[in-house]
């Protein structure tokens, strides 16, 4: 099984020796390993998601236009599968160090700075990310007995991503703070 590194982005070259996560020992690399395994998995889910959402949209079309008998299912399935391919590409966005950033002030700033600006955007990360999980379980538990109109699964279907995805996010941005405070090189989901 190969581990996908974290990495602290830096501006200008980095060191050879800087570490990665993949040659962290002990329990901070196994942390470093679940972390890139779920982030890989996310991207999968993801990537996988996207296709589902392709297909759903030409049958709807195919349906729509060829056999003129408009599934009713296909447009809440893609909506569905969309939730959860956003908020799962969205916490690997955070893992991978992809998330929207201004550096433009920041790369004439000393370095403490850097790590200082990373610290605060992954804390507030981490917060937006625990209060989606929190907002999205409660969403999921009050709209479980509810059926969707069209496809005849639960409405908490809906809500569940915003959970994970909540979750998720504010585990990679521990480990983004982690991986900056000790200058370990963070290594993206897809390599």
């Amino acid at each position: 099984m190969s581990h996908a590194p974290v990495s602290h982005e830096t501006s200008g070259p980095e060191p050879d020796n800087l570490r990665t996560t993949v040659n962290t020992p002990g329990a901070l690399g196994l942390y470093f390993s679940v972390n890139a395994f779920l982030s890989r998995i996310c991207l999968q889910v993801a990537v996988i998601g996207t296709l589902l959402i392709v297909a759903a949209v030409l049958y709807q079309i195919f349906g729509r236009y060829i056999l003129n008998d408009s599934p009713a299912w296909t447009e809440i399935f893609a909506l569905v599968v969309m939730l959860y391919t956003t908020c799962f590409a969205a916490a690997v966005g955070v893992r991978d160090g992809r998330h929207i950033g201004m550096d433009s002030l920041l790369n004439l700033a000393p370095p403490v700075f850097h790590l200082l600006a990373d610290i605060i955007v992954y804390l507030g990360m981490i917060i937006f990310g625990l209060a989606m999980a929190w907002s999205g379980s409660e969403l999921a538990v009050e709209m479980a007995p509810y059926i969707n109109p069209g496809l005849p699964i639960s409405q908490a279907w809906s809500y569940v991503p915003l959970a994970v995805g909540g979750l998720l996010i504010a585990l990679f941005a521990v480990e983004r703070i982690v991986a900056a405070v000790l200058h370990i090189k963070v290594i993206p989901s897809w390599h």
